[in-house]
């Protein structure tokens, strides 16, 4: 009796088991991954795909080398590893109705191709990849002879629309450029060097410098490189530099008009010089017997109008080469006499 209850016992558990590995639809697989040597790499990348492969999950191995994936549902997989230093692996196998455990060799001469189920076909675990799409061959039809790319008379409109445009922003930069405004004291910074000879030797070369000694034999020049001593004896000629600048003279003797109280001088004045003279004035002087002056007074002349940049506005500038009239009228102090006159021109030359 009891031999039958033991018998009915066993029965029962083996049919627990057997519906309870029924029931059970979620699998676990934990896989290993070794090196040539055996040893568990970490960090290796592990693929899962199904079996037409596509990614169902991915991880990385812990520091055994090893990774679980869970809640898979039974069917064909195919796992991939790979590390960056020690190559990859490939592994293929069936989930029928229990959990594995297996290793993949990373950097094997030949791919891990083992299986669970020896009834698996092999062919439905290979991978298909997509090849990129072709692009499309365009039929290029063949331009004839009378046919043209584009209508000219359209396209030459509106290039010559563009270039109007175009020439429009070019000069309203143009417009907006200035040259900057330096003041003076800047204009006092900058030191250029101003030399006053000019001496050609009898090999060809030219020094430019300031004539700061001389003797009988020797010339002292202070130049840009510092003082230089030359024998005279090398020397062919020797000129004095001068630098551009205004210079207004009286052209011929003024014409004079003498009243008992005054003296009316006229004539012309010129700028023979090189550079602008401003502001050019004409000065008369008169002296009795005795040196002494009896009259005084001077005129600006009447030359071109200049805008400068203080905003001032005057029409008594000379340009190079520009004369221009004056009429002077000196009074004579009370009770004195004029017995003779000077007469003197003064100008001003700005930046």
């Amino acid at each position: 009796m009891n031999k039958f209850l033991s018998f009915i016992l066993i029965i029962n558990t083996l049919f627990a088991v057997d519906m309870k590995a029924k029931r059970k639809k979620e699998f676990v697989v934990t896989v290993t991954i070794i090196n040539q040597d055996g040893s568990g790499i970490k960090k290796s990348r592990v693929v899962l795909l199904d079996k037409d492969g596509e990614k169902i999950k991915d991880g990385k191995t812990n520091k055994n080398g090893q990774y679980s994936f869970k809640k898979l549902k039974a069917g064909s997989y195919t796992l991939l590893a790979e590390h960056k230093s020690e190559g990859d692996g490939e592994k293929k196998f069936n989930l029928l109705g229990k959990d594995l455990d297996f290793t993949i060799k990373l950097n094997s001469d030949l791919p891990v191709k083992e299986l669970v189920d020896d009834d698996l076909d092999l062919n439905q675990f290979i991978k298909n990849e997509k090849l990129p799409d072709q692009r499309k061959v365009q039929n290029n039809k063949n331009l004839k002879f009378e046919e043209l790319f584009f209508d000219y008379e359209t396209n030459l409109n509106a290039l010559k629309e563009e270039i109007d445009s175009l020439k429009s922003v070019v000069k309203g930069y143009q417009k907006g450029q200035t040259m900057p405004i330096l003041s003076e004291k800047i204009l006092d910074v900058i030191k250029v060097p101003s030399f006053q000879h000019r001496v050609e030797l009898q090999n060809g070369t030219v020094v430019s410098g300031d004539l700061i000694q001389e003797s009988d034999s020797t010339l002292i020049l202070d130049t840009q490189i510092g003082k230089l001593v030359l024998k005279k004896e090398m020397v062919i000629r020797m000129e004095e530099l001068k630098k551009p600048g205004p210079k207004v003279v009286f052209i011929g003797d003024p014409f004079i008009d003498k009243y008992p109280d005054r003296h009316i001088f006229s004539g012309k004045v010129k700028n023979v010089g090189d550079v602008r003279a401003d502001f050019v004035r004409v000065f008369g002087t008169l002296f009795d017997q005795t040196t002494k002056t009896s009259g005084l007074d001077s005129i600006f002349v009447k030359g071109k109008k200049i805008t400068y940049r203080t905003n001032v506005v005057s029409d008594t500038a000379l340009e190079p080469g520009q004369t221009a009239p004056y009429i002077l009228s000196v009074e004579i102090k009370n009770g004195q006499k004029a017995a003779y006159h000077t007469m003197d021109i003064k100008w001003e030359q700005t930046r």
